[in-house]
């Protein structure tokens, strides 16, 4: 029976060679994996700080009177939640309503004077137009009657002359001639009457040109007077509407009524008196304090960080995404003070209260394990572990 045991130990050694390489070739894989992931593994460090919180900012606004006036009316009370624009104080706008009635009554009285210059401009130009009209006509027949008279002046002219030579030659009677040269005359003497009434109606048709131009710029001076009226007149009733909606103090800004002055209705308050403050909620800031070791050379304008509040998971609730928006370069109580700026949506289940603690982590860059290592190791050397132990294990966290 020796032979089967021989082989058979052979063969359980033979199985513990194959398997202790096998394991020894995992193990070169592992140490190789683990030194390429220790060596180039790129590693997100956070800054991290405890001592943060939520910061409101505060907007404060004075509402005060613009002239004087009695107190009509008190609108609000003190604590009360007010929106732009809702009323304070009214106070009394008698006198201006008086001002306003009396000016629009006056503007009405201009608008008219200004729709019957129109009406007269427009009157003005169709009679012109007409009056233009009949005297072209006048002009035109008179200028046609000239021509036919001149044309009968020669027709005579020649007639006379005729008469003329048979006189000389003692063909014609002497009456005959006379009688044709009185006739010429007295064409003459019409042409140059038609010369005349052409030049009149000439005459006549400028100047009515120059009256019709003189009546429409003395219209043009009226209606120029008349506007200047409007526009002074426009200019009070604007002044009233602006002095009566001064009256009416409302809230400039949405917010809650801080301050009201102790004041009762009929009283009368002087010009720049204040009667109310208002404080707006505006946006929430985060602000972190950082020791100058962590902060300085290390967080910079623009980087990205999260904000997780005190008392309420992450997981459960979420976070916050926000950005560094200042790093202050003093150093007060040993600390550095970081603003940030809230960035994306909120999650619906975090309360953002002012003053409410937080935590802060900043990505200041990233390294590897090997750059981690060396740091530490440099931190320890030069005596610098106790301050270094948030860095590397309470401050540095790891993010794909």
């Amino acid at each position: 029976m020796p032979t089967p045991f021989i082989q058979t130990s052979r063969a359980i050694k033979s199985d513990s060679i194959n398997s202790l390489g096998l394991i020894s070739t995992l193990g070169v894989f592992l140490m190789m994996g683990w030194g390429i992931w220790f060596l180039f593994k790129e590693i997100t460090v956070f800054s991290i700080s405890d001592q943060a919180r939520l910061e409101q900012e505060q907007n404060t606004v004075h509402v005060s009177t613009h002239r004087a006036g009695r107190v009509i009316a008190i609108a609000a009370s003190l604590g009360d939640t007010l929106d732009q624009g809702d009323l304070i104080i009214e106070l009394d706008t008698k006198a201006f309503a008086l001002d306003l009635d009396g000016d629009s009554r006056v503007l009405q009285r201009l608008s008219d004077q200004l729709l019957a210059l129109d009406r007269e401009e427009d009157l003005l130009a169709r009679k012109f137009a007409e009056d233009d009209k009949a005297l072209r006509d006048q002009l035109r027949l008179l200028q046609e009657q000239h021509k036919l008279q001149m044309s009968n002046q020669q027709i005579q002219a020649d007639v006379a002359e005729r008469y003329e030579r048979l006189l000389e030659k003692q063909q014609s009677s002497e009456l005959d001639y006379l009688a044709a040269k009185r006739t010429y005359q007295q064409m003459a003497m019409a042409t140059l009457a038609s010369e005349a009434a052409i030049s009149a109606a000439n005459d006549r048709q400028e100047q009515l040109a120059n009256e019709y131009q003189l009546s429409v710029s003395e219209l043009g001076q009226r209606r120029a007077d008349t506007q200047r009226q409007l526009a002074e007149v426009d200019t009070r009733m604007q002044q009233s509407t602006l002095a009566v909606d001064e009256q009416r103090l409302r809230a400039p800004i949405s917010g809650k009524l801080a301050s009201l002055a102790d004041i009762r209705e009929g009283e009368v308050l002087l010009a720049g008196q204040q009667v109310a403050t208002l404080q707006a909620e505006g946006n929430i800031s985060v602000q972190a304090f950082f020791p100058p070791a962590l902060a300085l050379g290390h967080i910079r304008s623009g980087q990205s960080a999260r904000v997780k509040l005190d008392g309420f998971s992450w997981a459960r609730y979420g976070q916050l995404q926000a950005r560094v928006e200042r790093v202050a370069s003093a150093v007060q109580k040993g600390k550095i003070l970081v603003e940030l700026s809230l960035q994306g949506e909120i999650p619906p289940k975090l309360p953002l209260l002012h003053d409410l603690p937080a935590r802060v982590e900043i990505a200041t860059g990233v390294k590897t394990p090997y750059q981690l290592l060396l740091q530490r190791a440099g931190d320890l050397l030069s005596g610098q572990a106790d301050r270094s132990v948030n860095s590397s294990a309470n401050l540095l966290e790891t993010q794909k």
